[in-house]
């Protein structure tokens, strides 16, 4: 009578512990939110602090369709940061005048230019 019960219990455990798996990081498969190039940069984690934290400035690139024209991106520990060819890069490695494409998480403050945090970005040199 115990075997059943302890396979249920076992069966239980499993299925919790596999659902409170983390789902990888992965790039949408949407239009980007922004899409343009680098013009600012400007780092925002303090001496020490050890987790990489920046404020992006998007300037739009001609033709190219994107829900905000320019853009002021927040990047930090938690937005997924890509090359085009799907290669993981550093917040160390953006550059003013790198292609971007940003991706927004949760709600943006709607002004010029828009303002929001980034779930992920690609860079094109």
């Amino acid at each position: 009578m115990r075997q059943p019960i302890y396979f249920l219990l076992s069966l239980l455990l499993t299925t919790a512990l596999l659902s409170c798996r983390q789902e990888p990081k992965r790039m949408p498969d949407t239009l980007p939110d922004v899409y343009g190039y680098i013009t600012d940069i400007k780092r925002t984690s303090k001496e020490g602090e050890g987790k990489a934290k920046a404020v992006v400035a998007v300037k739009s690139l001609e033709g190219v369709a994107a829900s905000y024209a320019d853009a002021s991106v927040k990047i930090d520990e938690h937005t997924l940061i890509e090359d085009e060819t799907g290669e993981g890069l550093k917040l160390e490695d953006l550059r003013e005048g790198h292609q971007i494409q940003a991706w927004f998480d949760g709600e943006v403050l709607e002004r010029q230019p828009v303002q929001g945090h980034a779930k992920a970005v690609r860079i094109s040199y």
